[in-house]
């Protein structure tokens, strides 16, 4: 019984540090209005663009195939099997996300207020395993966008960024975040101490170790993911005859999970 409560004191101690990282992270990206009161607030939607090999979707306590254009609301979970890669247009098209293989990532906050193309947008994504590659259009002072892990949050405010969570096991976690172009600000408990970093363009932070430059051999890896994600993003335009849903070709080179994201 002793064993137990220590365990449960200690999970409610990791939990409430993270939502102290997180609340730090606000702090530095500068989101006051949370629109939690805001008339006109509307529910985003996360879309499937693209895809290739095994995608599912969670509902109702099973995981079930997923496809092409499907849509989703707050609260989905996705994820990829070893073959798998899935595009998503998320809350709206204010950013897109690649889930590269064996993936599982839930949007748990997705919402705007304005019109659907613009305006003041929340949107919290919640990487449990793999690794999300993303962009993520400027956006607007009173908008958040997260980006959350066992051991850390990420804030953005408009750039292109690399996740990745590599699980040992339920307790034991590798946590890297990159920054492919622009700025990215990561906030992470580290040894009970709620640490911050602020990443450039091509630096990364695997936590618990120092901010290091990301090789070039990587950053090209992700810069050409990054433009791929965003064609996948283009809607076709109007042709002749019909054309069927975007299939993404297996990945064929990139660098397997588990490699090394800097030098």
């Amino acid at each position: 019984m002793q064993k137990v409560n220590i365990t449960i004191i200690t999970n409610v101690m990791k939990r409430t540090q993270i939502m102290l990282a997180c609340a730090l992270v606000l702090a530095f990206s500068g989101v006051t209005n949370l629109h939690a009161t805001e008339e006109g607030l509307k529910e985003g939607k996360a879309t499937i663009r693209a895809m290739h090999g095994s995608v599912e979707y969670f509902d109702n306590g099973t995981w079930l195939p997923a496809k092409p254009n499907m849509k989703f609301g707050p609260g989905i979970a996705i994820r990829t099997g070893a073959d798998g890669v899935a595009d998503l247009a998320v809350n709206g098209m204010s950013s897109a996300v690649r889930l590269t293989n064996n993936t599982v990532l839930r949007i748990p906050t997705m919402s705007y207020v304005g019109s659907d193309q613009e305006g003041d947008r929340t949107t919290m994504l919640n990487l449990e395993s793999g690794s999300i590659i993303g962009n993520v259009k400027k956006i607007t002072a009173n908008s958040r966008y997260e980006i959350m892990t066992p051991h850390g949050v990420a804030g953005i405010r408009g750039t292109d960024f690399a996740v990745e969570v590599i699980r040992y096991d339920n307790i034991n976690f590798r946590v890297t975040f990159s920054s492919i172009s622009g700025v990215i600000t990561v906030s992470a408990v580290v040894n009970g101490t709620t640490e911050t970093r602020t990443l450039n363009t091509g630096m990364s932070w695997t936590i618990g170790e120092d901010v290091k430059r990301i090789s070039p051999e990587y950053l090209e890896y992700l810069q050409r993911q990054i433009i791929n994600l965003v064609m996948s993003m283009v809607p076709p335009g109007p042709i002749v005859s019909p054309r069927g849903p975007i299939i993404l070709p297996p990945f064929i080179g990139g660098p397997p999970q588990g490699r090394p994201a800097s030098q």
